[in-house]
């Protein structure tokens, strides 16, 4: 498992997501431009602090890996929920986006957050299997979420990648 990797993702997610929501309910007689650098530059302030409280996040679960049923614990009452509460503000923030290519890019960020839910999931049942005690076939059913666990980041890999073009085409589009 590579928890640094899908913690540092949902970093980025969580940034993305904020930078969003900085513009909610504030888009309106704007151009697409203004709505945009909005989306880009407002939002600082908290998403400075939301960052710091994921990479606390982060190192907790990173410092208790090797007691199974604390992650897993941890993940289930701490991790899913908030990145679910994040969803739930990522699906607010999308009706009240004006520009479609932005709503577009927050879609990308709610499919983001889904699929960081679907990990976080995963993990806590590959956890779950290695509970003591462990036998032969928890261990194998373990690998086959362990590769579950892989593809589902390989997918927040790839709506990343794609977010990232499109905020590079928003931002060619709307340089001044």
């Amino acid at each position: 498992m590579c928890p640094n990797r899908i913690i540092t993702s949902l970093m980025v997610l969580m940034m993305i997501f904020l930078a969003a929501c900085s513009i909610s309910g504030s888009s309106d007689g704007k151009s697409p431009s203004e709505e945009f650098e909005e989306y880009r530059t407002e939002g600082i302030e908290p998403l400075h602090e939301r960052s710091l409280e994921l990479a606390e996040m982060g190192g907790h679960l990173n410092s208790i890996i090797p007691e199974p049923e604390n992650a897993r614990d941890y993940i289930t009452a701490e991790i899913i929920p908030y990145i679910e509460e994040t969803k739930g503000m990522a699906e607010e923030l999308q009706d009240s986006l004006i520009n479609q290519e932005i709503k577009e890019v927050n879609q990308v960020t709610i499919a983001q957050l889904e699929l960081m839910i679907a990990s976080f999931d995963k993990q806590a049942e590959f956890l779950e299997l290695h509970i003591p005690p462990v036998s032969d076939e928890s261990y194998a059913e373990s690998e086959e979420i362990y590769a579950e666990i892989m593809q589902i980041q390989e997918q927040v890999d790839e709506k990343t990648e794609e977010y990232n073009a499109r905020i590079g085409d928003l931002e060619k589009k709307y340089e001044n």
